[in-house]
């Protein structure tokens, strides 16, 4: 099973001390089924270059190396679509995004934000930091 962690979930990789619980199981998890999206990917390079801090530049671009990145592709904005017409009209387009590639590949989507993306259809969702 594939598994497609969000900008929190690397986010607290990112911690100066991450939670134990999401540490052990991204270590149970092979390389090959670790993957983030290309939207993770600059929101998460955004934040670091707001910080200006250099070593927490380097250590996001050692972790998104890490990972595979899943790009938003045709298939993807079509489920984007779907789910924008149907049950997040009102949503943040990111997490909108982030769920249309989790669905469309048949990822588990990896979040500490759980709730923000129950409303998707098909969309499985865990919380590993707890």
């Amino acid at each position: 099973m594939a598994y497609l962690l969000d900008t929190a979930t690397l986010a607290e990789v990112l911690r100066s001390v991450p939670s134990r619980s999401l540490v052990r199981r991204l270590a149970s998890v092979p390389s090959a089924e670790r993957w983030t999206t290309a939207i993770t990917v600059s929101q998460i390079l955004i934040a670091a270059r707001r910080t200006r801090q250099p070593k927490l530049m380097q250590d996001v671009i050692r972790l998104v190396a890490a990972v595979k990145v899943a790009p938003f592709d045709t298939l993807a904005a079509q489920s984007f679509a779907k789910f924008r017409a149907t049950v997040a009209g009102d949503v943040d387009t990111d997490d909108v995004m982030i769920a249309a590639i989790a669905v469309t590949h048949d990822f588990t989507l990896v979040t500490r934000r759980p709730e923000a993306f129950r409303r998707y259809p098909h969309l499985r969702v865990e919380d590993w930091t707890i």
